[in-house]
């Protein structure tokens, strides 16, 4: 390989200024490069879909948004009790979604229980019923859903 193509191979330096305080913060940071990839990897990872990281919405469009807001309803992941949204007409749309999301939202439409992607992605699925539970919650799912009652366990009851 020419040398040439080599020297392209290699990473790139990017630099940037930083005012005293900011640069005062970065000294004591072991190795500043991986923090900057990282917090660079992690804001273009998650810009805003309506503005585009840009901070603002066209003024055209802040009643489209206030009306799709106002459309959505929130519940808790039951594995990291991130709220997400759920919306009120959630079968038709759900007909759109990967398989992925289909099982995921069924399940949530079902039992009631619902989980980030991340979530369901590490959850246990119960060999009784099917259904995806955070992740070390199988034996707790297991004894509340399906054990049947002791008579040690209906004395309790009544």
């Amino acid at each position: 390989m020419p040398e040439e193509q080599a020297r392209q191979l290699k990473d790139q330096v990017v630099a940037f200024k930083a005012d005293a305080q900011l640069s005062a913060l970065l000294s004591g940071v072991r190795n500043k490069s991986e923090l900057i990839r990282d917090a660079v990897y992690a804001f273009l990872g998650h810009l805003c879909p309506l503005c585009s990281g840009k901070g603002t919405i066209d003024a055209n469009r802040g009643h489209e948004i206030e009306l799709l807001l106002q459309q959505l309803e929130f519940a808790s992941c039951s594995g990291c009790h991130t709220p997400l949204p759920v919306l009120p007409k959630l079968r038709a749309i759900v007909r759109q979604l990967p398989k992925s999301d289909r099982q995921r939202l069924g399940e949530f439409e079902k039992t009631g229980e619902l989980l980030c992607v991340d979530c369901f992605e590490r959850s246990e699925e119960c060999k009784d019923c099917g259904q995806h539970v955070p992740e070390g919650t199988l034996r707790r799912h297991h004894n509340h859903r399906h054990a049947r009652p002791t008579p040690a366990t209906r004395k309790r009851k009544s």
